[in-house]
């Protein structure tokens, strides 16, 4: 009787959000599933031309030429991109006590603006002090770069998805079951990269040097070793999505209460990364608008809970830098655009860039690499500046794997309401 008692009265999907039903569907969910949206217009739109020349994102208006393309990227990096990043400096670099426990890290944290410079210069100061050197390292360095580059950014992200669903975990009361624990992070680490491996071996993805990757050349049983990879990651990520589900079927009918938040959230992330990267050319040109905005939004909410909590409302001596910020929505978003602007992230960033690499043509490379002409001077400092301002976003990446570990913070579990 007991037992029947506890069955009747137990939920069969707890629903305790991180916030509360409407904040999380605005903006946990609400980002993603306005980008199924944009997916379904340019997948609609495939057969009607690439990137450059599809009349749906590429039209006349008022006798101009308007790249919707171009306008999105344009304005994604100073109004959404980078005031994510100033999120990060928001919670941390503004407040003294962070600097007194996070010094080391804040500190340290800053190489990441010249790795890639000095990840690029590396060759060619090589080839400076041994003339014999093997040619061509040089180009291969920016290439091994920009797709680490690329990679770490996609980790990035995957790895905030997992920090929402570990949420939800401690939210609901699954976080205890292992496993729950085993087929959930199984389930979320498989399905969330296949589709970017298949990407990467798409017969119509090229590298940043305009080619395939080199793997796609490779034959296997008289097929590309890409095309193999391509259909693999396919099939894998399909059988993932239903053994997860026979799973969650399966606990659901053995009455272990099911997780609705949890399972809401991978079933729009999930299928919205296999969307945006390995269905179509058309749609994969946009993966990072179409997955960064809602991690972007999503970023804002977290930031703004714990900071509102933790330094929102604050008198006397209690009352530091971050107060105002955390106190006004406008300020916080004020001040995050201007970031993105100093840092670069936005308007002004080419002719940052390109300034930047006429002073190291002349300055620096005429002298050290003589076996570089004006040109590949040029070529050469646009990728090294390109490098500098990238590592704004590799500080964010990093110090961000710091900061947000709740299980090891019990303050920053408390202030994150979780």
């Amino acid at each position: 009787m007991a037992i029947a008692t506890h069955a009747a009265v137990m939920p069969r999907v707890r629903w305790s959000w991180l916030w509360s039903p409407r904040d999380d569907l605005t903006w946990n969910l609400l980002p993603f599933w306005i980008m199924f949206g944009a997916i379904a217009v340019l997948f609609g739109a495939r057969n009607l031309g690439g990137l450059d020349t599809n009349p749906v994102v590429n039209f006349r208006l008022a006798n101009k030429d308007v790249s919707l393309a171009a306008l999105a990227f344009f304005l994604y990096g100073p109004l959404v991109d980078a005031p994510h990043l100033w999120g990060t400096i928001a919670r941390t670099y503004t407040d003294r006590e962070e600097w007194v426990s996070r010094k080391r890290l804040f500190l340290v944290s800053l190489a990441w603006f010249v790795v890639g410079p000095a990840f690029l210069l590396a060759p060619y100061a090589v080839r400076a002090i041994f003339p014999g050197a093997p040619v061509g390292l040089e180009n291969g360095a920016w290439l091994v770069w920009s797709n680490l580059f690329m990679f770490y950014a996609v980790f990035h992200t995957n790895k905030q998805h997992w920090g929402f669903v570990s949420l939800y975990k401690r939210k609901n009361g699954d976080a205890a079951n292992p496993a729950e624990n085993r087929a959930d992070r199984l389930f979320f680490y498989v399905a969330i990269w296949l589709p970017y491996v298949a990407m990467l071996t798409a017969p119509w993805y090229h590298d940043f040097d305009g080619r395939p990757l080199a793997g796609t050349r490779l034959l296997v049983f008289g097929t590309t070793l890409g095309t193999l990879v391509h259909t693999a990651c396919h099939v894998g990520f399909w059988i993932a999505c239903i053994a997860y589900g026979a799973f969650q079927f399966d606990q659901w009918r053995k009455g272990v209460p099911r997780n609705g938040p949890k399972l809401v959230y991978l079933a729009t992330v999930i299928p919205l990364y296999y969307l945006a990267f390995s269905i179509d050319p058309l749609v994969a040109a946009l993966w990072i608008i179409l997955t960064g905005v809602g991690h972007c939004v999503q970023y804002h909410r977290v930031v703004w809970g714990y900071g509102h909590a933790k330094y929102a409302g604050k008198m006397g001596a209690e009352r530091r830098l971050p107060t105002p910020i955390f106190e006004s929505p406008w300020l916080y978003a004020a001040l995050g655009i201007t970031f993105g602007l100093v840092t670069m992230q936005g308007p002004g960033s080419g002719l940052f860039k390109h300034a930047a690499a006429s002073v190291l043509q002349a300055g620096v490379f005429r002298h050290a690499f003589g076996f570089l002409d004006a040109s590949g001077g040029m070529a050469l400092g646009l990728k090294v500046a390109a490098a500098f301002v990238g590592g704004v976003r590799l500080h964010h990446f990093y110090v961000d794997s710091k900061i947000w570990r709740v299980s090891k913070s019990a303050a920053l579990a408390k202030n994150l309401n979780v």
